[in-house]
């Protein structure tokens, strides 16, 4: 027999594995079986993979076998090094102002997972230091939902020096039509979309831009919601091509399995409330008769602001059909992360004391506007009113970690993300960038800001869990996030830095990779069940 080698066998499905090993580890072979009892190197209690030691021909037939995934030398023998995907040396400044030098602070805060003391607008705005991240995202589909952005931008290539081409495929969404045709992305600028499409560039080198975002290696997809759509306004529609593009995506070949999808969210449906035409608040099974002062609108966390002279509410809408479109995506394996909002609202969680409150105004022809639902796509739930988006409320650049003033919060938050003073890519305004004048960025500040990150953040973990869906994605980040980060005063509704009830999740990024040593390719789910059956096995064959 040739030289023996140690060889990691993954099978397809857990329920095989005693049965596997029974017919691994006993003499007498049948069909793709060895015909020996096969030297176990490692048997891995909470894997799907175990070390066999096996000659290369053996190993070749094993593959052949209907309950085998894959049959792999290890790391270490294919010539295969544990390396950081990317070290990152830079300026990481919270002051909100622009340089060419300065890098999204969200990159060091989320990766450390701790305020450095003293760090922000009001202490020490900058810190130079290096960050390495071991995962970007590789293999992944990010879809921006937000306004079009120009491939060309050097915060797109594949390389960080601008170089290598651009990761944007820009996808004709109108494949999944009816009746075919051609989905138009230009013009960037120049045009009444320029800032909705600055909006997109932007959220889009947060999720996955080469210096100032999370999933570097990752393929960018666009589509635009906004009624500055040169296609038109497609909002109702998005869903059903993204549904569409998912489904049809064929095997990759270097991955033996269809990418996962994961979309960024930063936009919702509202209304637009003139303060001064609230007739009734109803607020905690209470009802309140009007005319009411700002201050009574702010104790029941109706913030206004003044515009030209006028007061206003801004009430998150909901939209059913595409509300369901998103339920229905999640029901097909896509990632739903969208922005909490940015008017100091209180979101209520189904059910929850806030979940039904609402004001009485008779604004265009409307009666009752729901107050503390958040919009459509990130208020959607489920049929069992369990949430379906992922939640992402804004984080502001002080020394604090405090929420930011404008950012909603309440129970429907599911954690908090850096999301004030956020450096990134743009089409047009702004600073040019340092490695093309022709191209620019830009400060913002929302909660579009914070939902990115969490997006980029995820996308990094889908490149070792592809199979991970909505839910478990939303576990993956409550696992991870660290708890009790966020400054909260508990002041009370008029005060806009209090949390009322949000979970106290602060966005933390986990290195799915060790810096150095050994690495195993990750097949199955890294979190125990918190009930039932739990591992390593009770029954095993030794």
């Amino acid at each position: 027999m040739s030289e023996l080698k140690e060889y990691i066998v993954t099978l397809k499905n857990r329920d095989d594995l005693d049965a596997f090993y029974e017919d691994m580890e006993t003499p007498g072979g049948d069909l793709y079986i060895p015909g020996r009892a096969v030297e176990c190197a490692n048997r891995r209690e909470i894997s799907r993979n175990t070390h066999y030691m096996l000659s290369d021909a053996e190993a070749e037939e094993l593959k052949k076998d209907s309950r085998v995934m894959f049959v792999e030398l290890t790391p270490q023998q294919r010539g295969i090094t544990v390396r950081s995907s990317f070290t990152q040396t830079g300026n990481f400044n919270k002051s909100g102002a622009l340089n060419s030098a300065y890098r999204n602070w969200g990159l060091l805060r989320c990766v450390e997972g701790q305020q450095r003391a003293n760090w922000g607008s009001d202490g020490t705005q900058n810190i130079n230091d290096t960050i390495s991240v071991t995962t970007q995202g590789k293999n992944v589909d990010v879809v921006i939902v937000d306004g079009h952005f120009d491939p060309t931008h050097p915060e797109y290539a594949v390389n960080s020096d601008g170089t290598g081409g651009s990761r944007v495929i820009q996808y004709n969404w109108y494949l999944h039509k009816s009746g075919g045709g051609t989905y138009v992305y230009t013009p960037y600028i120049g045009t009444g979309a320029e800032d909705d499409n600055n909006h997109g560039a932007h959220v889009a080198g947060t999720a996955c831009g080469n210096t100032q975002g999370w999933a570097r290696s990752a393929n960018i997809y666009n589509i635009n919601p906004y009624s500055t759509n040169p296609n038109g306004n497609i909002d109702t529609l998005l869903f059903d091509y993204i549904r569409a593009f998912h489904a049809s995506k064929t095997i990759n070949p270097a991955t033996g399995r269809r990418n996962p999808t994961i979309t960024n969210n930063s936009w919702g449906y509202s209304y637009t409330v003139v303060a001064s035409t609230i007739t009734t608040v109803f607020y905690r099974g209470v009802e309140y008769t009007g005319p009411f002062t700002l201050a009574q609108l702010a104790s029941y966390g109706l913030i206004t602001a003044n515009y030209f002279g006028t007061d206003y509410l801004f009430i998150p809408a909901r939209v059913g059909s595409v509300e369901q479109d998103v339920v229905d995506a999640i029901a097909d394996g896509i990632i739903v992360v969208g922005a909490a909002g940015n008017d100091s609202a209180t979101l209520g969680a189904p059910l929850d004391a806030d979940w039904d409150n609402y004001i009485d105004s008779g604004s265009f022809g409307i009666d009752r506007y729901y107050t503390s639902d958040l919009g459509t796509p990130g208020g959607a739930v489920k049929d069992d009113l369990s949430f379906a988006t992922i939640c992402v409320g804004s984080i502001d650049i002080t020394t604090t970690d405090r929420k930011s003033d404008f950012s909603n919060r309440g129970a429907r938050i599911d954690i908090w993300a850096p999301g004030s003073g956020i450096q990134s890519s743009v089409n047009s305004g702004g600073i040019a960038d340092s490695r093309n004048a022709s191209y620019t960025q830009d400060n913002y500040s929302g909660t579009s800001m914070a939902s990115p990150q969490v997006c980029g953040v995820l996308a990094c973990a889908l490149e070792m869990y592809p199979a991970m869906n909505n839910d478990q994605a939303r576990t993956y980040l409550f696992a991870t996030a660290k708890q009790n980060q966020v400054f909260d005063n508990s002041n009370g509704l008029s005060d806009v830095y209090d949390l009322i009830n949000s979970p106290n999740r602060y966005l933390a990024h986990k290195q799915q990779r060790p810096l150095s040593g050994s690495v195993y390719p990750k097949t199955d789910y890294f979190l125990r069940p918190t009930s039932g059956q739990v591992y390593p096995r009770t029954r095993i064959k030794r």
